[in-house]
């Protein structure tokens, strides 16, 4: 009997998918990762690896802060090789 393969959800397009298809991204100290081994301990937020949903999936600073459960504006995202894309919201 196969064991099921848990299903998340992608914050961009909000369509379910296998875990395994999906790119992870974790919290760490305040700042979005992505966690390449899927092995982040944790709260996580899942993306497509579609370049619409990882561009919905970045301006959307306030779903994010959900899924992490954080205080909208306490958040940074890197992306790797970039570095730091949206800044901490200083109370602008």
């Amino acid at each position: 009997m196969m064991k099921a393969q848990p299903i998340r959800t992608c914050l961009g397009c909000h369509k379910q998918f296998p875990k395994n298809e999906l790119m992870k991204y974790v919290l760490v100290k305040g700042m979005v990762v992505r966690d390449s081994s899927g092995t982040g301990q944790g709260r996580s937020a899942y993306c497509c690896n579609n370049k619409n949903c990882l561009d919905v999936f970045f301006r959307q600073k306030k779903k994010l802060s959900r899924a992490f459960r954080i205080q909208d504006g306490q958040i940074s995202i890197y992306v790797e090789g970039l570095g730091v894309k949206n800044e901490q919201n200083q109370g602008i």
